[in-house]
């Protein structure tokens, strides 16, 4: 006979289930719950007796499952009448929970929900769908609203998580909870008090956050800020390094990606290298005077290379590449590397060489998930592909 579940093998699922959060979430709403047991036919009764005959006394035996037990009756022509199990009946979450000896972990559950409902309800429908996360916060609640009753009394505050000035809650604590803050206050703020735009939980909420770096090196000795030619700054500083009206000293702006290639990159007069950092340039857009000078851009000769000079240009439109064509690739094949993820989106801000090398790098048209880092192509390449950008000041 096939083997039929045993008593500790349904009472597991039933506990993998209530450690997923599955009861919990249909607490209001899934209980009675029926259990059903394997179906016992007659034409079964009669070829394994015994087996069947044990399997119910297994359930019948386990004073955790009579309680619940619910049977059907068979009438067998050769052994008469007979009580089957035929499923487990939980009238009420409790009787579940005791089942499993969860008790004290949904009391704690309901605590929580019930100091959420007097505190917001509208954190209750929240709370339901998520017992998991209100099992984890339990220890922290009363202080994670109180947090959340001083964010909504001050929404938009504009100064930094550290300047929150309550008993008990620092720094790390509400970094902690980020996720379920988010949570509470998407709930709970009015919409136009959140910066939809972003996820960044400072910026989303109107806290002040640590500011964005640009790192750039002067080229030009004549530019040098009182000795110093390797330079970070806020990235609203930034914006401001040159004026509208002003005499930009900076004609020529290179952005690279990789920290050595700029810290190694060749003089050149009247000129900067930006040492880029990959994706996001949201913080670049107030840069307006770098919409006046002529702007270079070099990344690795990859697909992302291509996408992060594809999202550069969508907000510099002005943007020339250097050093990411074919000759280039083909030039330095010794060099050739694996792009372990690359990426085969479309992409809209590429000149139509660039596109066509991106198309043969993501569509593996050369070899499958090749790539050219930048610290690989020749320094001499560089300093005279350099000096014919800037030859013509």
């Amino acid at each position: 006979m096939k083997a039929l579940i045993t008593p500790s093998q349904i009472r597991k699922k039933l506990a993998e289930r209530w450690e997923r959060g599955y009861y919990l979430k249909r607490i209001h709403e899934g209980f009675p719950l029926s259990v059903p047991l394997p179906s016992i036919s007659s034409s079964l009764l009669t070829e394994e007796f015994e087996a069947v005959r044990s399997w119910a006394l297994s359930f019948g035996n386990d004073e955790r499952f009579v309680p619940y037990l619910q049977f059907s009756q068979i009438n067998h022509r050769l052994f008469g009448r007979n009580r089957i199990p035929r499923s487990l009946l939980f009238p009420t979450v409790d009787d579940l929970a005791a089942f499993l000896s969860k008790s004290a972990e949904l009391n704690g559950f309901r605590q929580s929900l019930s100091l959420l409902s007097l505190h917001d309800e509208r954190l209750v429908p929240w709370a339901v769908a998520h017992p998991l996360e209100v099992l984890r916060i339990r220890e922290d609640l009363d202080r994670l609203i109180e947090l959340h009753r001083w964010m909504i009394d001050h929404p938009s505050p504009g100064i930094y998580l550290r300047q929150i000035d309550l008993p008990g809650i620092d720094t790390k604590f509400t970094e902690a909870h980020r996720t379920t803050l988010t949570s509470w206050l998407d709930l709970t703020l009015p919409e136009h008090l959140i910066d939809q735009g972003t996820t960044r939980f400072e910026k989303r909420y109107g806290f002040a956050s640590k500011p964005e770096l640009i790192r750039f090196r002067f080229l030009d000795p004549s530019l040098e800020m009182r000795g110093c030619n390797d330079i970070s700054v806020p990235s609203d500083q930034f914006a401001y390094l040159y004026r509208d009206g002003e005499e930009i000293p900076v004609t020529h702006v290179f952005v690279v990606e990789n920290d050595i290639t700029a810290l190694s990159f060749p003089r050149a007069e009247k000129s900067m290298v930006i040492f880029g950092r990959g994706y996001n340039f949201a913080h670049w857009k107030e840069v307006h005077w770098l919409r006046n000078v002529k702007l270079f851009y070099w990344g690795d000769l990859d697909t992302h290379g291509f996408r992060i000079l594809d999202q550069f240009r969508s907000v510099f439109s002005h943007t020339e590449s250097f050093l990411m064509d074919w000759k280039t690739l083909h030039d330095h094949e010794s060099s050739w590397g694996v792009e372990s993820t690359p990426t085969a989106v479309d992409l809209h801000h590429l000149t139509r060489n660039e596109k066509d090398l991106y198309d043969e790098l993501r569509f593996n048209r050369i070899r499958n998930n090749l790539r050219l880092e930048q610290e690989f192509i020749r320094y001499s390449l560089v300093e005279r592909t350099v000096g014919q950008i800037t030859f013509c000041l």
